[in-house]
């Protein structure tokens, strides 16, 4: 199955276009409850101090998520992904302790919409019962492409000079801590 992401909002599934996100949710919703997939219980902290338990069914949503983090770590840098993943964090426990009007939530906002203008391509879904699979991505935005290089081979891009001065250079600081600390030894 592929489900099609348009600057990071869900907009076809099996090349079924929808006009509104809700409507490709209901639809793969219906496509893959039958399987069982995303059965669950969720234990939480409430706002007044309390645990609070609930079970659910969420196939669409969990497969939805999976498949945009999957996408999101093929196009976006290794700090945007970082950033990401603390604001929404954050957000969501703001969001679910009342604080939507919070003039912070806006500025996160803004982040977090910035950052999904190349959340966009496909992404192929095998169902199974009671779980999926994400057999892979295609994206135009795609960072893991083998014309910069193969993960564990022979890179195009730098020499092993060049790697050699790099790590010099990067790990500088630390050289300096450890000296001045061995100084402080003494």
């Amino acid at each position: 199955m592929k489900l099609g992401f348009i600057k990071g909002e869900l907009k076809s599934i099996i090349d079924r276009s929808f006009s509104h996100p809700a409507e490709a949710i209901q639809f793969l919703q219906s496509i893959a409850g039958p399987y069982g997939i995303g059965r669950d219980i969720h234990v939480g902290d409430t706002i007044i101090g309390i645990k609070g338990r609930v079970g659910f069914e969420a196939a669409a949503p969990m497969i939805i998520l999976k498949a945009h983090h999957a996408l999101e770590k093929h196009v976006l840098t290794k700090w945007q992904l970082n950033w990401k993943e603390q604001l929404a964090q954050f957000y969501g426990n703001w969001l679910h302790e009342g604080q939507i009007l919070d003039p912070v939530m806006r500025d996160i906002e803004a982040y977090l919409e910035n950052s999904q203008k190349n959340v966009s391509g496909d992404v192929f879904v095998q169902l199974m019962p009671y779980r999926f699979q994400l057999i892979g991505i295609e994206s135009p935005h795609d960072l893991m492409s083998s014309k910069f290089g193969k993960y564990g081979e022979m890179n195009k891009g730098w020499s092993g000079e060049d790697v050699r001065g790099f790590s010099k250079i990067f790990g500088n600081q630390t050289a300096i801590w450890n000296a001045v600390e061995k100084e402080n030894q003494k």
